[in-house]
């Protein structure tokens, strides 16, 4: 689908709408492919729970146990001991299935929801179609630094606009928004040493609103924002 200045509401709102229900449905169990990886994980390592060192530590202690119950034919206690240690697994496996309903549910939830207007903004940098370049200001993180890009834009009317960031000589970092309320990365495309190129939706309200990304990087790359409806 190609985005414009002619792209209708309409079809913007059934195209954010599909791609929050796959972002959805790739966060939950029913993602077989990612979750089955948990589902093993936790039922045969039930002390993952408490962290990889201490689950380690205990999957051996119990090792330890098995391997002395079956060295001393004691094979009864042996079979109990193994079962109750994959009963034992559906503990974390349940609390682990219903965390990660609640948190993909909330997602969904802030990303369908309006991002409102914030008073007292500078005027917007970009109100129509355009490609304005960005600044990114360096900033310390645990050692390290994060780059962080902002821009204010003006929204005419309530609805979805869509924006196409471009970085010059990508270096392979994660982009990341200023979180999920109102938004979605519809499209990020770029190898490490190109340009990528990030097509994202946002749902604004009449007004001025001030959209925001970071990186760590080194170096501030190139950068440029364009606004194409």
């Amino acid at each position: 689908m190609e985005i414009n200045k002619s792209t209708p509401q309409a079809d913007l709102q059934k195209l954010y709408a599909a791609v929050v229900k796959r972002e959805f449905l790739r966060g939950t169990p029913l993602n077989i492919k990612v979750f089955l990886r948990y589902t093993i994980l936790f039922l045969l390592f039930p002390g993952m729970v408490f962290g990889f060192y201490a689950g380690l530590a205990i999957t051996g202690a119990f090792c330890g146990i098995l391997l002395t119950l079956v060295l001393t034919d004691n094979m009864q206690w042996g079979m109990t001991a193994t079962l109750s240690w994959l009963a034992l697994g559906l503990i974390p496996i349940t609390f682990v299935t219903i965390d990660t309903w609640r948190r993909a549910a909330r997602t969904r939830a802030l990303r369908m929801m309006n991002r409102q207007p914030r008073p007292g903004l500078n005027s917007p940098q970009t109100s129509s179609p355009a490609r304005l370049p960005l600044k990114w200001r360096p900033k310390k993180s645990n050692g390290s630094t994060i780059r962080i890009a902002d821009t204010t834009v003006q929204a005419e009317t309530d609805g979805i606009y869509a924006f196409l960031l471009c970085i010059s000589n990508y270096s392979g970092a994660r982009l990341v928004t200023d979180g999920p309320a109102g938004m979605c990365l519809l499209q990020s495309s770029g190898k490490k040493g190109e340009e990528l190129q990030a097509l994202m939706l946002y749902r604004l309200k009449a007004g001025t609103h001030e959209l925001c990304w970071s990186l760590h990087a080194d170096e501030a790359p190139q950068t440029t924002l364009s606004r194409l409806n």
